[in-house]
Protein backbone atom coordinates (compact mmCIF):
# COMPACT_ATOMS: atom_id res chain seq x y z
CA UNK A 1 0.00 0.00 0.00
CA UNK A 2 2.79 2.44 0.89
CA UNK A 3 6.22 1.72 -0.51
CA UNK A 4 9.56 2.97 0.77
CA UNK A 5 8.37 3.91 4.28
CA UNK A 6 9.48 2.90 7.72
CA UNK A 7 7.01 0.89 9.81
CA UNK A 8 6.01 3.78 12.07
CA UNK A 9 5.08 6.06 9.16
CA UNK A 10 3.32 3.21 7.40
CA UNK A 11 1.18 2.41 10.44
CA UNK A 12 0.33 6.06 11.06
CA UNK A 13 -0.90 6.55 7.48
CA UNK A 14 -2.80 3.26 7.66
CA UNK A 15 -4.71 4.52 10.70
CA UNK A 16 -5.33 7.97 9.18
CA UNK A 17 -6.89 6.38 6.12
CA UNK A 18 -9.57 4.81 8.31
CA UNK A 19 -10.86 8.22 9.40
CA UNK A 20 -12.78 8.72 6.12
CA UNK A 21 -15.20 6.51 4.13
CA UNK A 22 -13.02 6.84 1.04
CA UNK A 23 -9.95 5.83 3.02
CA UNK A 24 -11.71 2.78 4.47
CA UNK A 25 -12.72 1.70 0.98
CA UNK A 26 -9.17 2.06 -0.34
CA UNK A 27 -7.72 0.24 2.68
CA UNK A 28 -10.17 -2.65 2.30
CA UNK A 29 -9.31 -2.96 -1.40
CA UNK A 30 -5.58 -2.91 -0.68
CA UNK A 31 -6.09 -5.40 2.16
CA UNK A 32 -7.91 -7.80 -0.18
CA UNK A 33 -4.97 -7.72 -2.59
CA UNK A 34 -2.57 -8.35 0.30
CA UNK A 35 -4.65 -11.28 1.55
CA UNK A 36 -4.77 -12.91 -1.88
CA UNK A 37 -1.01 -12.55 -2.40
CA UNK A 38 -0.03 -13.97 0.97
CA UNK A 39 -2.64 -16.75 0.99
CA UNK A 40 -1.23 -18.12 -2.25
CA UNK A 41 2.14 -18.49 -0.54
CA UNK A 42 1.25 -19.95 2.84
CA UNK A 43 -1.50 -22.56 2.25
CA UNK A 44 0.06 -25.86 1.18
CA UNK A 45 -3.25 -26.98 -0.36
CA UNK A 46 -2.99 -24.11 -2.85
CA UNK A 47 0.43 -25.32 -3.93
CA UNK A 48 -0.96 -28.79 -4.61
CA UNK A 49 -4.23 -27.65 -6.21
CA UNK A 50 -3.96 -23.99 -7.31
CA UNK A 51 -7.23 -22.06 -6.86
CA UNK A 52 -9.24 -20.55 -9.69
CA UNK A 53 -11.41 -17.47 -9.28
CA UNK A 54 -14.99 -17.80 -10.54
CA UNK A 55 -18.02 -15.51 -10.57
CA UNK A 56 -21.73 -16.08 -10.03
CA UNK A 57 -22.12 -16.50 -13.80
CA UNK A 58 -19.82 -19.56 -13.72
CA UNK A 59 -21.86 -21.33 -11.04
CA UNK A 60 -25.23 -23.03 -10.68
CA UNK A 61 -27.83 -22.99 -7.94
CA UNK A 62 -28.01 -26.17 -5.91
CA UNK A 63 -31.21 -28.19 -5.64
CA UNK A 64 -30.09 -29.55 -2.24
CA UNK A 65 -29.10 -26.41 -0.33
CA UNK A 66 -29.25 -22.62 -0.45
CA UNK A 67 -25.79 -22.03 -1.85
CA UNK A 68 -24.08 -22.24 -5.23
CA UNK A 69 -22.31 -25.17 -6.84
CA UNK A 70 -19.76 -25.44 -9.62
CA UNK A 71 -20.27 -28.35 -12.03
CA UNK A 72 -17.06 -29.73 -13.52
CA UNK A 73 -16.83 -32.10 -16.49
CA UNK A 74 -14.67 -35.22 -16.25
CA UNK A 75 -12.92 -36.32 -19.42
CA UNK A 76 -14.59 -39.46 -20.89
CA UNK A 77 -12.58 -42.62 -21.55
CA UNK A 78 -11.56 -43.47 -25.12
CA UNK A 79 -9.73 -46.29 -26.90
CA UNK A 80 -7.85 -46.89 -30.15
CA UNK A 81 -7.89 -50.08 -32.22
CA UNK A 82 -5.59 -51.89 -34.63
CA UNK A 83 -7.73 -52.91 -37.67
CA UNK A 84 -7.21 -54.15 -41.21
CA UNK A 85 -8.00 -52.06 -44.29
CA UNK A 86 -11.58 -53.34 -44.47
CA UNK A 87 -12.19 -53.19 -40.74
CA UNK A 88 -13.87 -50.52 -38.72
CA UNK A 89 -13.49 -49.53 -35.09
CA UNK A 90 -16.43 -50.05 -32.75
CA UNK A 91 -18.79 -47.18 -32.10
CA UNK A 92 -18.51 -45.30 -28.83
CA UNK A 93 -21.27 -42.89 -27.88
CA UNK A 94 -19.57 -40.34 -25.62
CA UNK A 95 -21.35 -39.79 -22.33
CA UNK A 96 -19.89 -36.95 -20.35
CA UNK A 97 -19.27 -37.46 -16.66
CA UNK A 98 -19.32 -34.57 -14.23
CA UNK A 99 -19.31 -33.76 -10.53
CA UNK A 100 -20.67 -30.85 -8.52
CA UNK A 101 -18.63 -28.90 -5.98
CA UNK A 102 -20.70 -26.99 -3.39
CA UNK A 103 -19.37 -23.67 -2.11
CA UNK A 104 -18.91 -23.08 1.60
CA UNK A 105 -17.73 -20.14 3.64
CA UNK A 106 -14.48 -19.84 5.57
CA UNK A 107 -14.31 -16.83 7.86
CA UNK A 108 -11.76 -15.51 10.30
CA UNK A 109 -12.63 -14.15 13.70
CA UNK A 110 -13.49 -10.48 13.96
CA UNK A 111 -10.26 -8.95 15.22
CA UNK A 112 -10.02 -5.74 17.23
CA UNK A 113 -7.06 -3.58 18.09
CA UNK A 114 -6.91 -0.10 19.52
CA UNK A 115 -5.36 2.71 17.49
CA UNK A 116 -2.74 3.29 20.19
CA UNK A 117 -1.66 -0.36 20.20
CA UNK A 118 -1.43 -0.53 16.42
CA UNK A 119 0.73 2.60 16.35
CA UNK A 120 3.06 0.97 18.87
CA UNK A 121 4.02 -1.83 16.49
CA UNK A 122 7.50 -1.54 15.01
CA UNK A 123 6.53 -3.47 11.85
CA UNK A 124 3.79 -2.80 9.24
CA UNK A 125 0.18 -3.36 10.32
CA UNK A 126 -0.30 -5.73 7.40
CA UNK A 127 1.90 -8.14 9.36
CA UNK A 128 -0.65 -8.06 12.18
CA UNK A 129 -3.36 -8.94 9.69
CA UNK A 130 -1.23 -11.71 8.23
CA UNK A 131 -0.48 -13.22 11.64
CA UNK A 132 -4.16 -13.34 12.56
CA UNK A 133 -6.84 -13.60 9.87
CA UNK A 134 -4.76 -15.02 7.01
CA UNK A 135 -3.28 -17.86 9.04
CA UNK A 136 -6.73 -18.77 10.33
CA UNK A 137 -8.22 -19.00 6.84
CA UNK A 138 -5.38 -20.94 5.31
CA UNK A 139 -5.36 -23.46 8.18
CA UNK A 140 -9.02 -24.24 7.50
CA UNK A 141 -8.33 -24.58 3.77
CA UNK A 142 -5.54 -27.07 4.43
CA UNK A 143 -7.61 -28.97 6.99
CA UNK A 144 -10.55 -29.43 4.59
CA UNK A 145 -8.14 -30.46 1.81
CA UNK A 146 -6.67 -33.27 3.92
CA UNK A 147 -10.14 -34.25 5.14
CA UNK A 148 -11.24 -34.80 1.54
CA UNK A 149 -7.99 -36.62 0.75
CA UNK A 150 -8.62 -39.00 3.67
CA UNK A 151 -12.12 -39.68 2.29
CA UNK A 152 -10.62 -40.48 -1.11
CA UNK A 153 -8.10 -43.05 0.14
CA UNK A 154 -10.77 -44.61 2.37
CA UNK A 155 -12.58 -45.53 -0.86
CA UNK A 156 -9.59 -46.49 -3.01
CA UNK A 157 -7.52 -48.17 -0.30
CA UNK A 158 -4.40 -46.33 -1.44
CA UNK A 159 -2.88 -46.18 2.02
CA UNK A 160 0.11 -48.10 3.36
CA UNK A 161 0.93 -48.64 7.04
CA UNK A 162 4.70 -49.01 6.94
CA UNK A 163 6.97 -50.54 9.57
CA UNK A 164 9.67 -48.01 8.62
CA UNK A 165 10.39 -45.25 11.13
CA UNK A 166 11.70 -42.70 8.63
CA UNK A 167 11.29 -41.81 4.98
CA UNK A 168 13.72 -43.01 2.34
CA UNK A 169 13.74 -43.78 -1.37
CA UNK A 170 12.28 -47.26 -0.91
CA UNK A 171 9.28 -45.92 1.02
CA UNK A 172 8.70 -43.16 -1.51
CA UNK A 173 8.82 -45.66 -4.37
CA UNK A 174 6.16 -47.80 -2.67
CA UNK A 175 4.03 -44.68 -2.29
CA UNK A 176 4.45 -43.66 -5.93
CA UNK A 177 3.50 -47.11 -7.20
CA UNK A 178 0.01 -46.82 -5.73
CA UNK A 179 -0.60 -44.01 -8.20
CA UNK A 180 1.59 -45.27 -11.04
CA UNK A 181 -0.35 -48.55 -11.30
CA UNK A 182 -3.41 -46.54 -12.41
CA UNK A 183 -1.53 -44.98 -15.35
CA UNK A 184 -1.13 -41.72 -13.45
CA UNK A 185 2.00 -39.90 -12.33
CA UNK A 186 2.91 -38.36 -8.98
CA UNK A 187 3.30 -34.59 -9.24
CA UNK A 188 4.11 -33.68 -5.64
CA UNK A 189 4.89 -35.04 -2.19
CA UNK A 190 3.57 -33.55 1.06
CA UNK A 191 5.22 -34.27 4.40
CA UNK A 192 5.70 -32.87 7.89
CA UNK A 193 8.91 -31.06 8.80
CA UNK A 194 9.80 -33.92 11.17
CA UNK A 195 9.85 -36.38 8.28
CA UNK A 196 11.80 -33.90 6.19
CA UNK A 197 14.40 -33.79 8.99
CA UNK A 198 14.75 -37.57 8.66
CA UNK A 199 15.26 -37.20 4.91
CA UNK A 200 18.22 -34.92 5.60
CA UNK A 201 20.18 -37.59 7.49
CA UNK A 202 20.07 -40.36 4.90
CA UNK A 203 23.39 -42.21 4.61
CA UNK A 204 25.62 -41.74 1.61
CA UNK A 205 24.92 -45.37 0.63
CA UNK A 206 21.33 -44.27 -0.08
CA UNK A 207 21.79 -40.91 -1.78
CA UNK A 208 25.45 -40.89 -2.81
CA UNK A 209 28.48 -39.31 -1.17
CA UNK A 210 28.41 -35.97 -3.07
CA UNK A 211 24.79 -35.25 -2.13
CA UNK A 212 25.26 -36.45 1.47
CA UNK A 213 28.25 -34.11 1.85
CA UNK A 214 26.31 -31.23 0.31
CA UNK A 215 23.36 -31.74 2.67
CA UNK A 216 25.69 -31.85 5.68
CA UNK A 217 27.21 -28.48 4.76
CA UNK A 218 24.36 -26.57 3.11
CA UNK A 219 21.20 -28.54 3.79
CA UNK A 220 18.86 -29.96 1.16
CA UNK A 221 18.54 -27.08 -1.32
CA UNK A 222 16.26 -28.72 -3.86
CA UNK A 223 12.51 -28.25 -4.30
CA UNK A 224 11.95 -31.79 -5.49
CA UNK A 225 12.61 -35.37 -4.45
CA UNK A 226 12.97 -38.03 -7.16
CA UNK A 227 11.74 -35.43 -9.69
CA UNK A 228 8.52 -34.83 -7.72
CA UNK A 229 7.75 -31.42 -6.23
CA UNK A 230 8.39 -31.33 -2.49
CA UNK A 231 6.02 -29.53 -0.11
CA UNK A 232 6.88 -29.42 3.60
CA UNK A 233 4.52 -28.22 6.33
CA UNK A 234 4.84 -27.69 10.08
CA UNK A 235 1.07 -28.02 10.61
CA UNK A 236 1.27 -31.17 12.69
CA UNK A 237 -2.39 -30.92 13.63
CA UNK A 238 -3.28 -31.38 9.94
CA UNK A 239 -0.38 -33.46 8.57
CA UNK A 240 1.13 -35.33 11.54
CA UNK A 241 4.68 -36.64 11.54
CA UNK A 242 4.78 -40.00 9.80
CA UNK A 243 2.13 -39.19 7.17
CA UNK A 244 3.56 -38.86 3.67
CA UNK A 245 1.12 -37.89 0.92
CA UNK A 246 1.44 -38.16 -2.85
CA UNK A 247 -0.73 -36.28 -5.35
CA UNK A 248 -0.85 -36.11 -9.13
CA UNK A 249 -0.59 -32.89 -11.12
CA UNK A 250 -3.64 -30.62 -10.66
CA UNK A 251 -5.10 -31.50 -14.09
CA UNK A 252 -5.56 -35.12 -12.94
CA UNK A 253 -6.48 -34.34 -9.34
CA UNK A 254 -9.46 -32.04 -8.91
CA UNK A 255 -10.55 -28.42 -8.58
CA UNK A 256 -10.33 -25.55 -6.12
CA UNK A 257 -12.59 -22.56 -6.80
CA UNK A 258 -12.86 -19.22 -5.00
CA UNK A 259 -16.07 -17.26 -5.58
CA UNK A 260 -15.30 -13.61 -6.32
CA UNK A 261 -11.90 -13.73 -4.54
CA UNK A 262 -11.11 -13.52 -0.84
CA UNK A 263 -12.73 -10.57 0.94
CA UNK A 264 -11.15 -8.23 3.47
CA UNK A 265 -13.31 -5.90 5.57
CA UNK A 266 -12.09 -3.21 7.94
CA UNK A 267 -13.61 -0.30 9.83
CA UNK A 268 -12.80 2.08 12.65
CA UNK A 269 -15.11 2.84 15.59
CA UNK A 270 -13.76 5.60 17.80
CA UNK A 271 -10.20 4.42 18.54
CA UNK A 272 -10.86 0.72 17.78
CA UNK A 273 -9.84 -0.82 14.44
CA UNK A 274 -11.91 -3.90 13.54
CA UNK A 275 -11.34 -6.29 10.63
CA UNK A 276 -12.12 -9.75 9.38
CA UNK A 277 -11.51 -11.87 6.28
CA UNK A 278 -13.74 -14.39 4.54
CA UNK A 279 -14.11 -16.36 1.35
CA UNK A 280 -16.47 -18.75 -0.39
CA UNK A 281 -14.63 -21.77 -1.75
CA UNK A 282 -15.40 -25.11 -3.38
CA UNK A 283 -12.81 -27.84 -3.56
CA UNK A 284 -12.84 -31.52 -4.35
CA UNK A 285 -11.15 -34.38 -6.15
CA UNK A 286 -12.57 -35.44 -9.49
CA UNK A 287 -10.20 -38.41 -9.61
CA UNK A 288 -9.88 -40.14 -6.25
CA UNK A 289 -7.25 -42.52 -7.66
CA UNK A 290 -4.82 -39.58 -7.84
CA UNK A 291 -4.07 -39.59 -4.08
CA UNK A 292 -2.04 -41.98 -1.93
CA UNK A 293 -0.62 -41.99 1.60
CA UNK A 294 2.08 -43.82 3.54
CA UNK A 295 1.95 -43.83 7.33
CA UNK A 296 5.30 -44.51 8.99
CA UNK A 297 5.86 -46.02 12.42
CA UNK A 298 7.13 -42.77 13.86
CA UNK A 299 8.08 -42.81 17.56
CA UNK A 300 6.04 -40.58 19.85
CA UNK A 301 7.56 -37.10 20.33
CA UNK A 302 9.84 -36.68 23.31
Amino acid sequence: MFDGMDASTFNNLFIERLDSPEGIQKTAAAGSAFVRAVMREVAFSRRILPPESVTRADCQRSTDHDTLTKIVDIEPNSKAFAINFRGEAEDNYIQGKRYALPFFKIESQKFQKSEGELLAYDYPITKVIEENSIKDLQAVEDSKFIEYAESAIAITGKSIASAATSIDRAELTRLFKMIDYDKLSVGCILMNTVDYDDWLVQPSTEIGSPLASEITVSGYKYESILKRKLIVTNKSEIVPAGEIWAFTEPAYLGNFFILNDTKFWIKKEADMVIWKTWEYIAEGFGNIKSIAKTTLSVPAPI
